[in-house]
């Protein structure tokens, strides 16, 4: 078995992957005063980034720097040693490197300048990498990986014609310009590796690297995924997807059952997430994923999730385990002409719930909020609370769900209080997700304090103050629904909620 690995200095490290969730990135991605490290669920997979590396030497900076331009780019070996470099002057220097390919050949490109201990050090380089073709023609970017947390530029991706091909690194604000990136002059470290691995797709039945082979148009066709485990841990590899649109309306299928060790005291999830964005200054693919819709192999008719990746959405749904847990993903490109390089990154992870919705018979009224959330501190010093929970509606009354969420004994007058919930965009059949934040004793807020989920618009409460005067030390939450999409059948909803010191940087 196969797993992930990434080139750097040595040791990169071990790269986890984070669910989507509905928490946004890794930080909460607050605002002013709002969620920065709320946090979030993290998956049981997780991406391998060790290997060891006997590095050659570039040229560097400086007088000695000649590798500034496609004409004097420097050779660099695909699956050989990464290359250590610098970048003198740091915010005008490009490095130009150039390397042989050949037509679908996946290829991982990866930079290591930022310490281990602090992957967003504004001391050292953020760098930029740029794939160009033979003709010097940009055909993909990458600033930084995603999912945030880290500056190191990451890069899959496929590439379109047998040829050269050119790699430029360089610093953010040569890449971007200054009002993109932190001060270049705060840089006081210049130095950076850089490396090119090709990906090897699944050779085996447990291997995380899996490649979308045709014909796999129907669920007798489905390429079955694998699931690699982390040696020594509970947890998973991240699965990638590497697949490709052959023509307007190809589809391509995908069966999985998650594996029911470790077990999870809570349930588990199914994420798939599209890895983007595409075109030239994303990964270089010419084309979007459109619809991604899960089924359980039990019911081939109606979708028990369904989603619009191209409009930003992802899977992300309750699943069964054992006998009942097997599905089929069925996945399709967005609407648009047949492109030169048509392909699609998807990574999925088995995902464990942190907490489900336990008292779906009394909570559905203020004055008996569901209480005893799954709770943890967050990242910026707060505490966050999360619940995986249904609206189902019996046909005579709206289902609605109220959560307790009681305030952290530290918690002073000026903390602030956000909410990052999801249906909708994770596949759920869900629609118009509502949350209202109310005071303890179940009055209303404000009309700010209120947001709802559309297709193109994540739910989100970021950063609210909190009431002059809280009652019983908590405020409640109130989850509700509009009709329900009549062909997908999971009604499942996520919801992050959390309390955050006032933002001192």
């Amino acid at each position: 078995m196969r797993s992930m690995y990434l080139l750097g200095l040595v040791v990169i490290g071990t790269v986890a992957a984070t669910a989507a969730g509905c928490g946004g990135d890794d930080e909460g991605g607050g605002g002013d005063g709002g969620a920065g490290g709320a946090g979030g669920a993290t998956s049981s997979s997780t991406t391998s980034a060790t290997t060891s590396v006997v590095s050659t030497t570039s040229s560097g900076g400086g007088e000695e720097d000649e590798n500034t331009s496609i004409e004097t780019a420097e050779q660099i070996t695909v699956g050989g040693d990464a290359v250590q470099a610098t970048l003198e002057p740091v915010d005008t220097d490009q490095d130009f490197y150039r390397f042989s390919g050949t037509e679908g050949q996946i290829l991982f490109i990866g930079t290591d300048a930022k310490p281990s201990n602090d992957e967003t050090d504004p001391t050292y380089p953020d760098l930029v990498i740029t794939l160009l073709n033979a003709e010097g023609t940009q055909i993909a970017r990458n600033d930084d990986p995603p999912g945030g947390g880290a500056n190191d530029s990451t890069l899959y991706t496929v590439l379109p014609a047998d040829g050269d091909y050119y790699l430029v690194v360089e610093e953010c604000t040569s890449a971007l310009g200054p009002d993109s990136c932190a001060p270049a002059e705060d840089i006081v470290s210049f130095d950076y590796a850089v490396g090119i691995n090709t990906v090897d797709v699944a050779a085996e039945d447990d291997d995380s690297l899996v490649a979308g082979t045709e014909p796999n148009d129907e669920a007798e066709q489905a390429v079955a995924l694998g699931y690699d485990p982390v040696s020594g841990e509970d947890r998973y590899y991240t699965t990638f997807l590497f697949g490709g649109f052959e023509s307007a309306e190809d589809v391509d299928v995908y069966s999985f059952t998650l594996p029911e060790t470790p077990a999870a005291a809570n349930g588990l999830k199914a994420q798939f997430t599209v890895y983007g964005p595409t075109g030239p200054e994303g990964n270089g693919s010419t084309v979007d994923v459109g619809e991604i819709a899960l089924f359980s192999a039990a019911d081939l008719t109606t979708p028990y999730a369904k989603v619009d990746a191209s409009k930003g959405g992802d899977i992300e749904v309750p699943v069964q385990i054992g006998e009942e847990g097997k599905y089929f993903i069925f996945v399709k490109r967005a609407p648009g002409d047949v492109g030169a390089n048509d392909f699609y990154i998807l990574l999925h992870n088995r995902v464990e719930s942190q907490g489900v919705e336990g008292e779906e018979l009394t909570n559905n009224l203020a004055t008996t909020p569901e209480g005893d959330l799954a709770s943890f501190e967050n990242a910026g010093g707060g505490t966050s609370y999360e619940v995986d929970g249904q609206i189902i509606a019996d046909g005579v009354t709206a289902d609605v769900d109220f959560y307790e969420i009681p305030l952290p004994q530290n918690a002073e007058p000026d903390w602030r209080v956000s909410a990052f919930c999801g249906a909708q965009r994770h596949g759920s059949g869900l629609r118009a997700l509502t949350v209202e934040l109310l005071n303890g004793d179940g009055t209303e807020i404000g009309a700010t304090y209120t947001a709802t989920e559309s297709e193109t618009e994540e739910l989100v409460l970021d950063g609210l103050a909190l009431p002059a005067n809280i009652a019983e030390d908590r405020l409640i939450a109130k989850v509700s629904a509009g009709t329900p999409a009549d062909d997908v059948t999971s009604r499942s909803y996520n919801c992050l909620f959390a309390y955050l010191p006032p933002q001192t940087n």
